[in-house]
């Protein structure tokens, strides 16, 4: 799950809701996820989603949901979304890099691993969980 607090959605159609709002429905679907309730966090993160398109975090979350229940390519297409709605997120090129393994997809996974990696010699990546899980998914990279 996304390791930094979720950013106010401040553009796109949020039909009536406020940004604290979503934050709220939010961390009420990653509660669920961290809890293994992949039905109702997919329930949530879909309705998200839905109503505040360019929500990154609920895409992210979506992609685990997705990952959980072995739907592999629409954990690609969730990552994806995650990643135009905030186009420098890191958390979303982990995900989507991640995704992209699993489904083979070695080349995509590559440059997305090397963007990553560029942004950590810049100093960028200061997360410990972000660093550890780019960590896994280079070594999954290389090991292929």
């Amino acid at each position: 799950m996304a390791t930094t607090q979720p950013r106010p959605n401040t553009e796109g159609a949020k039909r009536g809701y406020s940004d604290e709002e979503l934050n709220h429905i939010y961390e009420l679907g990653r509660f669920c996820l961290e809890n293994g309730d992949f039905r109702r966090a997919e329930v949530i993160l879909s309705g998200l989603n839905d109503v505040a398109p360019e929500y990154s975090p609920a895409w992210l979350g979506t992609c685990c949901v997705q990952n959980s229940n072995k739907n592999y390519e629409s954990a690609v297409v969730a990552a994806k979304q995650a990643l135009r709605a905030e186009p420098e997120s890191i958390e979303a090129m982990l995900f989507l890099s991640c995704s992209l393994l699993t489904i083979k997809d070695f080349n995509a996974a590559g440059s997305y691993l090397g963007e990553v990696g560029e942004r950590l010699e810049g100093g960028s990546l200061k997360s410990p969980n972000l660093l550890r899980f780019y960590k896994a998914q280079l070594a999954r990279y290389q090991n292929r």
